[in-house]
């Protein structure tokens, strides 16, 4: 009987010590190699069990009403988990023609956190992973999401509460936002407006709020979009959401200094990402800075050569250029890693055949 309890409490101690063990920066890197090889070779099964939904949930549980009833998170939760358990596809989609790629990791409070930047067809963003240790696999528990400048459990959250409730017994906040998204999602971007400049500077001033009333902007007027947009970023200078629009805003518009000057902020507050040369040569390319753009673009093929649209843009000022050496030895070398589609460069073939 001794024995047995020796044992019992021996295990009960080596079960509380792994569950304390903390996540090390080599075990960050390992797993963040593990879900870009997968990821960047075009499987999602990684990325579709990285989140630990469990774990997702109950942080949901503290953001929402209607998850602290019991009754409805036990009919929630299944439910909820089989809708995420496409997550990977939707990364891999999105980085058609680019890539996810670890930008760094870092650690605040005792919790390791890994930066990804998801850059490709589906456009530019970056996913800020909570990291947490379930069992032997470092998992995440949440991801702030860049774009719209919040956790997916906070989004989640918010979604839940509209979703089972009527607008008269949300927080009025939430009330708010359920409104307008309404507005937004039939298309009544005037009544978004309407509804918008009604709001008390309080609600002006919420973070959420602002963003969907910017994309009313963006089908109205671009000049109301782009004071949209300015406030916004002086509202909240270190959201990144507000520099991502600002690129996509000043390159459609040829405003090529202010949107140098959007990138640079933005990579200030990502923390440096290489990548986002391949951005400054595209307005350097635009506003006719040849040899800015081509250094922008050769910085970017040195730092990773499997970025499919930094590969194309560099052999295409190559071939332009009359080198033709230097565009063979790129398209030559990309044909050669696990990111090569033929397909993306059909173009450039059509054009320049030798390339082939």
């Amino acid at each position: 009987m001794q024995k047995q309890l020796l044992l019992a409490a021996l295990l009960l101690v080596l079960k509380t010590l792994t569950a304390q063990r903390a996540i090390s920066s080599e075990e960050v890197r390992a797993t963040a190699q593990r879900i870009e090889a997968a990821t960047n070779s075009g499987d999602a099964g990684v990325l579709n069990h990285f989140i630990d939904l469990d774990s997702l949930i109950r942080i949901m549980q503290q953001k929402s009403q209607a998850l602290k009833d019991p009754g409805f998170r036990s009919g929630f939760s299944q439910p909820f988990k089989n809708s995420f358990a496409n997550y990977g596809q939707r990364i891999v989609a999105s980085v058609q023609q680019g890539n996810y790629r670890m930008i760094r990791q870092y650690e605040i409070g005792g919790v390791k956190h890994l930066v990804f930047r998801m850059f490709g067809s589906g456009g530019l963003n970056y996913h800020d992973y909570t990291l947490i240790r379930v069992k032997d696999s470092v998992k995440a528990s949440d991801v702030f999401v860049y774009t719209t400048d919040e956790a997916v459990s906070s989004t989640l959250s918010k979604l839940v509460d509209m979703m089972n409730n009527s607008a008269e017994h949300l927080p009025e906040e939430v009330g708010i936002l359920m409104k307008l998204n309404q507005q937004n999602t039939a298309k009544n971007y005037t009544g978004v407006k309407e509804q918008y400049e009604k709001l008390s500077e309080k609600y002006k001033q919420n973070k959420a709020i602002q963003l969907i009333y910017i994309t009313a902007c963006h089908q109205l007027d671009p000049q109301l979009y782009e004071t949209a947009i300015e406030h916004f970023a002086n509202s909240f200078p270190d959201a990144p959401s507000a520099y991502l629009m600002m690129i996509d805003l000043y390159y459609g518009r040829k405003e090529y200094d202010k949107g140098l000057a959007a990138i640079d902020r933005l990579d200030k507050l990502i923390g440096d990402d290489k990548a986002l040369d391949f951005l400054r040569g595209n307005f350097y390319k635009l506003s006719g800075k040849r040899a800015e753009s081509i250094a922008c673009y050769e910085k970017v093929y040195r730092y990773d050569p499997t970025l499919a649209m930094n590969i194309h843009s560099l052999a295409l000022f190559y071939e332009e250029a009359g080198e033709k050496a230097k565009a063979k030895t790129v398209v030559a070398g990309f044909k050669k890693t696990n990111a090569w589609h033929e397909a993306d460069f059909s173009d450039l073939f059509a054009k320049y055949p030798d390339l082939k």
